[in-house]
């Protein structure tokens, strides 16, 4: 018998080939018949929202002298709670003896917050010079004096009714910071002189010198509790209010005719949390919400 060779004509390729596909036949076996140990957890949903800080200002004119309630005064009420700016108080015809009382009332909503209240833009000018004025200056002279004994105190409590009745002597707890001696103990009202001196132990500030506490150059003032610590403000949905007594006194006479002042009013809140020194970034860096 005679063997054929073509029967045994396997060359080594193809005896490698065939034995890689025997392999990867077993391979495919073995996922089918085995599987390692797992589990799987899952959080779903997450979702990170930033908090907001939202402040609201509201100034209504409580109290005023009688003139001024007969003008209407006691209807000036504004709210600020936009970007935009709100128009304030606009007197333009304010005499010796005429006052009046203007409460805020500071609102932070969702998270508790600081505030800075400052004054930009603070401008007086000489205005009118008529002749009783010049009696009083010189004819060549019109100097801008009303800021100079326009009183524009600070008040921390008015307990007084809101209808027109109420009084300054309503006012109580003068704010010590509006004062130059910070030793000044806070007292019921007191009639002022022409420099806002009432005694030793009280003093009204002056436009002037309340602007030189608010400025905004000078960093404003941020509001203080009882300890001297800026104050936390909308914590427990709680309103913080303090109240400003404009006044001119009777004793200021011809000087001030015609003479204006003028400045804008700015509130600023920023976040409690995480804030050991407010309001000493730039506005950029800080979660700031502003209210003029």
């Amino acid at each position: 018998m005679t063997d054929d060779p073509k029967l045994y004509d396997l060359s080594r390729r193809k005896m490698l080939a065939g034995l890689g596909a025997i392999g990867l036949a077993s391979a495919g076996a073995g996922l089918g018949t085995s599987a390692y140990f797992s589990d799987r957890e899952e959080f779903e949903n997450n979702t990170l929202a930033a908090g907001t800080l939202d402040m609201t200002v509201t100034a209504d004119v409580v109290a005023a002298n009688q003139y001024w309630v007969n003008q209407g005064g006691l209807d000036v009420s504004a709210v600020a709670d936009a970007q935009d700016a709100v128009m304030g108080l606009q007197i333009d015809d304010i005499k010796p003896g005429d006052w009046g009382i203007i409460c805020f009332e500071i609102e932070v909503g969702d998270n508790p917050g600081y505030v800075q209240v400052c004054t930009e833009n603070f401008a007086e000018d000489g205005g009118d010079n008529p002749e009783p004025e010049q009696a009083v200056e010189g004819d060549a002279d019109n100097d801008a004096d009303l800021g100079e004994f326009l009183l524009t105190t600070v008040w921390q409590e008015y307990n007084g009714a809101t209808d027109g009745t109420g009084m300054k002597t309503d006012l109580n707890i003068l704010d010590p910071v509006f004062n130059n001696n910070s030793d000044i103990v806070p007292l019921a009202y007191g009639e002022p002189d022409l420099d806002g001196v009432v005694d030793a132990d009280q003093h009204h500030t002056t436009a002037r010198e309340a602007n030189a506490i608010l400025d905004v150059a000078n960093d404003g003032y941020i509001i203080k509790d009882d300890a001297g610590e800026p104050a936390v403000i909308g914590s427990d949905a709680e309103v913080y209010e303090f109240c400003l007594l404009i006044e001119l006194p009777y004793e200021v006479g011809n000087v001030v005719q015609g003479d204006s002042v003028s400045f804008d009013l700015v509130f600023k809140t920023e976040q409690v949390r995480n804030n050991e020194t407010p309001f000493m970034n730039d506005v950029e860096e800080s979660p700031t919400n502003e209210t003029a």
